[in-house]
């Protein structure tokens, strides 16, 4: 009990026990010793209004004990009224709860700290974010929001494990943390990506600050038994210069993490304009494209590749064309070579699988002399088994024999994350008979790893060694070599990008299996196939088939 004035006039042996502080040392003195700081005076003053106008108050206070440790009571306060309508005394009734804030502290930590690493999780640095933004006004300075990647972070964890990995990001928790400063807030969003909010920071210097941080980050690192040197990519944006939302801030930090990324890794990027109309672009694209093969604008179209040898049947490659309403017929290079979304990508893949089925019903209805049609795949097709499980329940539905078909990678496909099931799922395909061709071949960095190590039937020499093959010695070196290298390991060899006919006649001199290109003919439609073959150019006779 306390007197208007807030004087203790008297405790009970509860109290005592809560507060550690004895009877003697408590009565006599005013109530604000035991306050803790927790509480503003705005809290304090709404409480003292309404008890003094004589109403009952009721709430949590968070007290100071004796020994400076804090403690939380839900709180009853009682005005004693006289019988002239006065306030004299207050009585509190307190139970202590501080077992149930703990417990409620303890859940907020889990629900907004990294249990992996003990720094900020995604919702906290979400919470963070918007209460620096301060949307309902302006910042008083700008925000910046820089989004990091460990570069290279899914080979460590397949090449060392995933505890490894759970290591690395322990220790790369550690080296930001030691940014951390009231104008700097570093969180864990998901994986091995990383938040850093900057408030403090003048435009300027951000860059600055992030090659320190970068800097920090490629120091040598122990993993296993090994030493090591990681690094990082970051993308920034800025509040409001680059975006007007929280949603959008990300965004854009995305996007300049992005090109981060393709700009070549290890160093941080900001946010320009320009990212988000290559975006909005891509996303416009990505939109047609699926709307496109639910609207029947998408064939495969076909390309002769002719044998050499007069007595080898002609094969097809099947190509992808979109008849776009407003552009007309457009090449895959048109909207494919940027697309990054593995489930459209998967979509088309079984698209085209399909069509090539459908392709081959034709012909063989029309008893056409044609070897097998050659499809292309992406990664997409091998993520999973469906492309392969689709293509075997094709051929099952149709009767068409798996050895009808080619398949064409480019190195692109074994430089996916997934080799090992790649390998199997191209295993699977090859066992049945289907021939494996390696496309675009002497354009990459491990073709010839590839074609040792993989069941590589076919090698199709890319067009930029063809195209000048008459006239470069060097090209024609290279073509040779190439040719002579497949030969040795019993490769076939097809040439792309044919377009003369001194070209067709030095390649089959050279000893290539089979062209292709504009000299034979044009990509068209299965409709016009026979008059095509009909009209074919015609290779002279070697003097072998004499």
């Amino acid at each position: 009990m306390t007197d208007v004035r807030g004087t203790i006039t008297f405790v009970n042996s509860k109290f005592c026990e809560i507060s550690g502080y004895s009877q003697e040392e408590l009565i006599g003195s005013n109530h604000r010793m035991l306050h803790s700081g927790m509480h503003d005076v705005a809290f304090f003053r709404a409480m003292y209004r309404r008890i003094a106008n004589g109403k009952v108050w009721h709430g949590e206070i968070c007290n100071r004990r004796k020994d400076g440790t804090h403690y939380w009571v839900d709180t009853t306060i009682v005005p004693h009224i006289t019988a002239k309508g006065k306030v004299d005394s207050y009585t509190a009734i307190r139970f202590d709860i501080t077992a149930r804030h703990e417990a409620e502290a303890m859940l907020r930590r889990i629900v907004s700290v990294d249990s992996l690493t003990g720094i900020p999780n995604r919702r906290r640095f979400q919470e963070h974010l918007e209460s620096v933004l301060n949307i309902s006004g302006c910042p008083p300075s700008s925000v910046h929001l820089a989004l990091l990647d460990i570069d290279t972070f899914k080979e460590i964890n397949d090449t060392f494990g995933h505890d490894i990995g759970d290591e690395l990001l322990t220790i790369f928790s550690e080296r930001l943390g030691l940014f951390v400063t009231p104008d700097v807030f570093v969180a864990r969003i998901a994986g091995d990506e990383f938040g850093i909010v900057m408030t403090g920071i003048q435009d300027d210097n951000v860059l600055a600050f992030l090659d320190q941080v970068l800097t920090s980050l490629r120091e040598p690192v122990k993993l296993s038994t090994t030493t090591r040197r990681c690094s990082a990519s970051i993308g920034v944006a800025s509040f409001p210069q680059h975006a007007s939302s929280l949603d959008e801030l990300f965004k854009a930090a995305d996007m300049a993490l992005y090109r981060s990324k393709a700009l070549g890794r290890d160093q941080a990027k900001f946010f320009i304009p320009r990212l988000r109309e290559v975006a909005e672009r891509k996303s416009e694209l990505l939109h047609a494209v699926a709307d496109g093969l639910d609207r029947g604008q998408f064939h495969l179209y076909y390309q002769p590749l002719v044998p050499s040898d007069p007595h080898s049947p002609i094969s097809l490659e099947g190509l992808l064309r979109w008849n776009h309403p407003d552009q007309g017929l457009i090449t895959p290079n048109a909207f494919l070579v940027d697309m990054d979304d593995p489930g459209l990508l998967a979509a088309i893949g079984m698209f085209v699988v399909k069509q090539a089925f459908e392709g081959m019903e034709v012909i063989d209805g029309e008893s056409l002399p044609v070897g097998r049609i050659a499809i292309n795949v992406t990664n997409a097709d091998f993520r999973s088994d469906a492309f392969v499980d689709r293509f075997f329940e094709l051929s099952l539905q149709t009767g068409i024999a798996p050895d009808r078909f080619c398949v064409e990678v480019t190195e692109g496909v074994f430089l996916g994350r997934d080799f090992q099931h790649l390998e199997g799922r191209l295993s699977r395909l090859h066992e049945a008979g289907v021939e494996i061709a390696l496309d675009d071949f002497g354009t990459g960095f491990a073709s010839l790893t590839h074609l040792r190590r993989m069941p590589i039937d076919r090698i199709k020499i890319d067009r930029s060694f063809v195209s000048n093959l008459t006239t470069s010695v060097e090209d024609l070196a290279i073509v040779r070599g190439v040719i002579d290298i497949a030969h040795s390991m019993a490769k076939v060899v097809t040439a792309e990008g044919v377009e003369t006919r001194e070209q067709a006649e030095l390649l089959q001199h050279l000893g290539c299996d089979y062209l292709q290109g504009w000299y034979f003919a044009k990509a068209f439609n299965i409709e016009r196939l026979p008059y095509v073959l009909s009209h074919l150019p015609r290779l002279p006779v070697s003097r072998n088939d004499i």
